[in-house]
């Protein structure tokens, strides 16, 4: 009996070490550029893609645009002029983007009644337009109103999406047309359409466009308002939908009976639908309670996997024990999502990340959930990052504070006048299941034994480079330790590869160098 029950233990104990590996330290390659200047009036800064052997960069300075080429090692080889007339007529910049290989670059034009918009394909080793303009599409304007246009990449950089909508207030209709293409601009699918709204319509429009073609829009419909509490429907998200090559529409409007719903991401998935998870409170609370988590079908659109998850208390302890602290209730404080990620396992990762609204001890602590391919919670973790984040600065800008590393991410915008050390980089190569967070800690944290000391400002600080595996396994390695006279890398900005690597600059007034961190 006793020799069955150790063969047992010893099977079970083998099955357990095949699937479960231990968590390695990563080896990390860490290449530094050769330090460059920014004009004085530089005001965008922004990689927009890579290819083997080469970086390109926007950037905007004396009322130009300009785009960079760099190599392997993000050093300049070249820089050219992006001309905005032709003779007498004069364009306005729009887009660069780099598509299966070709590099693009979208202008537009004004008329009186129309806007016509372009596009020319630039030589990548002059940099020089190597086509005309040649023109995509002629909108015209309704009513004095003319279009915003829109340009986003799949995750997988297969599929480009072009759309643009004028709103037009006084008739309360919102008027849109939508582009996916495929390689060589080849039209995959388009489709205009319009629909009526009430009050200022859908806003802040998040768009998604996935590797069959797919196109989901999430926009803030309702935002929060004390007369929510009288009434059923509470803020209101929207989702809308165009799938089977545009030919089937779907609106999804979301929102809580009994809950506000305090922040919404969503992603698409590989197989054509979409994941969507974000954070809720109570009503009459103005903290964070919870998170939700559901799926929209890649087929027929309905709603599956729909779950909602209270923290539970010795989640809230670990927080508590970080010195954050949380309000009455058991709800967490000034949450916002900040990332949202796909793995290779199925799973999908959430990232919250805390904010006070004040100019010390903001923390800046981490929140990561885990939910596994049926939508329920398989971890979650609290990352102390504990960040001194100065917001009378950002405030200036008129941003808030959560909105600063989004803005950054998507505009390359610089501001000489505010430097910002704080938030992190996100290392998430879609064929891995693991994540790492890359943040700025003050080197002392690496000595100490019990209190974690504040991190704000570069100096004697050093790049924690912190792994979570599939399990919600942690362990931490020390990157990029502060040397003299050495630009030191902002985790705020950052570009990624969608491989095992990503691009941090570092800015100090107008110089400014770039590291490459990959792991092996």
């Amino acid at each position: 009996m006793k020799f069955h029950l150790l063969r047992n233990c010893l099977i079970i104990f083998s099955i357990i070490t095949l699937y479960i590996k231990p968590l390695r330290a990563q080896e990390f390659k860490i290449a530094q550029s050769d330090f460059n200047y920014n004009y004085s009036n530089t005001s965008i800064h922004k990689i927009i893609g890579d290819e083997p052997g080469a970086f390109y960069v926007i950037k905007f300075y004396s009322n130009n645009y300009y785009i960079e080429k760099l190599d392997s090692n993000l050093n300049l080889v070249h820089e050219e002029f992006i001309s905005q007339n032709e003779g007498l007529k004069s364009f306005s910049f729009e887009a660069a983007v780099l598509f299966h290989n070709e590099l693009y670059v979208f202008s537009s034009r004004q008329k009186l009644q129309e806007t016509i918009l372009y596009y020319q394909i630039l030589d990548k080793e002059s940099l020089i337009p190597s086509t005309e303009r040649i023109e995509i599409t002629t909108v015209k304007h309704i009513k004095g109103n003319w279009p915003e246009f829109h340009f986003t990449l799949s995750r997988e950089k297969t599929k480009l999406l072009l759309n643009y909508r004028i709103k037009v207030s006084l008739s309360k209709v919102q008027f849109n047309e939508f582009y996916v293409f495929d390689k060589d601009l080849e039209v995959v699918w388009k489709k205009q359409d319009s629909f009526d709204y009430k009050g200022i319509g859908p806003r802040d429009n998040y768009y998604v466009v996935d590797e069959i073609g797919n196109v989901s829009i999430l926009s803030l419909l309702k935002r929060e308002s004390i007369f929510d509490v009288f009434r059923e429907i509470k803020n209101v998200y929207l989702i809308h939908r165009y799938t089977h090559n545009g030919e089937t529409f779907l609106e999804y409007p979301i929102t809580f009976p009994d809950r506000y719903i305090r922040d919404l991401k969503v992603i698409a998935d590989a197989d054509g639908g979409l994941i969507c998870a974000g954070l809720y409170s109570e009503i009459l609370r103005s903290g964070i309670k919870g998170s939700f988590f559901f799926k929209i079908h890649p087929h027929d659109g309905r709603i599956y996997d729909n779950y909602s998850y209270e923290f539970e208390p010795q989640f809230l302890e670990q927080l508590i024990k970080a010195g954050e602290p949380t309000m009455s209730d058991n709800e967490l404080m000034s949450y916002v999502l900040t990332d949202m990620v796909l793995r290779k396992n199925g799973h999908v990762v959430l990232i919250a990340e805390q904010f006070f609204n004040q100019s010390y001890n903001t923390y800046n602590n981490l929140i990561v959930i885990d939910y596994d391919n049926s939508g329920t919670v398989y971890w979650n973790k609290v990352i102390q990052k504990r960040q001194n984040f100065d917001t009378r600065a950002i405030d200036t800008n008129k941003l808030l504070p959560e909105q600063y590393r989004e803005y950054l991410q998507e505009t390359g915008h610089i501001d000489y006048t505010y430097e910002n050390y704080c938030s992190y980089a996100l290392m998430a190569a879609p064929d891995q299941n693991y994540i790492m967070i890359f943040y700025n800690d003050n080197i002392k944290n690496l000595s100490q034994n019990e209190k974690t000391l504040n991190f704000n400002h570069p100096k004697r600080s050093y790049i924690c480079a912190l792994t979570i595996d599939e399990y919600g396994n942690i362990s931490k390695q020390s990157l990029l330790p502060w040397k003299k006279k050495a630009m030191y890398p902002t985790p705020v900005r950052y570009y990624d590869t969608l491989k095992n690597t990503i691009i941090i600059p570092a800015f100090r007034g107008r110089k400014y160098n770039y590291y490459k961190i990959s792991v092996n």
